[in-house]
């Protein structure tokens, strides 16, 4: 079997590289698609591609962010190089997988379970990291560290969403949808991966500029439910900052384990799991064909021409 990961990028110049290459130690091919970065993150992927096969820049193109047209895109474009068996992952630049998913199915999953919920551990800047960012004792020179010797405070996510699947030909990723219907039965355990959204202020706060430029963007808030109470619209960057007397804010020493947690919430309850198991045993091909397929000649959707120029106006003279 095979995995491949699905990776779209926008202004992830301070991560992507580390990101690149955590991924290309278990990744067999990562499809990039560069959503319209401004800094040099798409120059980054292309060095790399350029002495790692397992790299391919799908393009560069502003396009809106959207979990159905997007990703949907990258899964059919990608799916030409899909086999039976093989995986498929959505990934972000600013994940690590704790468990590698190669050795996470071999040793996590039964043989039944062909999707994988993810495991978030949030890693957070503290007021005191921002405190010593703003004395001096951190630079941007220290985003050349790994990121895992700059923050090492999490909690743990309660929420979950389906990021690992195994590929079978006959499934279908319809445009309306944030990952292919039917997609597989359902693991009990959690993929564990590390998250590092927020890194340091300056990436906090250009994030945040450019979310909030584009949740102000009425075409864009046709993409998400509830637009207004999404985290995108928070336009203070401060208002991430976690307090250092956070209950829930755990230490991690890298090289170690990372807590376990038995979360259950992303499981249907026991008598549909049962039909559920019993449905993807027998019926998954003709429950397929009866769904609609990712056009062929749809694209993501290009971002409207003066809120790129308002992007550009914005984010070209943040540091």
């Amino acid at each position: 079997m095979r995995f491949h990961a699905l990776l779209p990028v926008r202004d992830e110049a301070d991560i992507i590289q580390q990101c690149l290459e955590n991924l290309l130690k278990w990744a067999d091919t990562i499809y990039v698609f560069d959503t319209g970065s401004m800094d040099n993150t798409w120059e980054i992927v292309l060095d790399i591609a350029s002495t790692n096969k397992q790299v391919i820049p799908i393009r560069k193109e502003p396009v809106y962010f959207s979990e159905t047209k997007l990703r949907g895109y990258m899964f059919n474009y990608a799916r030409k190089q899909m086999r039976d068996g093989d995986w498929f992952l959505r990934v972000d630049a600013d994940e690590f997988h704790h468990i590698s998913p190669p050795e996470f199915v071999k040793t996590h999953l039964r043989p039944h379970e062909t999707i994988v919920y993810h495991q978030y551990y949030n890693f957070h800047l503290t007021r005191k990291e921002l405190e010593a960012w703003e004395r001096g004792e951190e630079t941007i020179a220290d985003r050349q560290k790994p990121i895992t010797e700059r923050r090492r405070y999490f909690t743990p996510s309660y929420y979950s969403e389906p990021r690992l699947c195994r590929y079978r030909s006959t499934m279908k990723w319809p445009i309306t949808c944030s990952f292919p219907v039917n997609a597989g039965f359902v693991a009990k355990e959690r993929l564990p991966i590390r998250h590092y959204p927020n890194r340091d202020p300056i990436q906090l706060e250009r994030r945040c500029r450019l979310r909030a430029i584009m949740m102000a963007d009425a075409t864009n808030r046709k993409n998400w439910s509830r637009p207004e109470q999404h985290h995108w619209s928070q336009q203070d960057w401060r208002q991430f900052v976690v307090s250092d007397d956070e209950p829930k804010l755990q230490y991690w020493q890298p090289g170690t384990d990372l807590p376990t947690y038995k979360f259950t919430n992303h499981l249907q309850p026991l008598h549909i799991r049962l039909v559920q198991r019993f449905v993807h045993a027998f019926l998954l091909p003709v429950l397929d064909s009866k769904r609609p397929s990712f056009p062929d000649d749809a694209r993501p959707q290009p971002i409207a021409e003066e809120i790129n120029q308002l992007l550009v106006k914005e984010l070209c003279t943040a540091k």
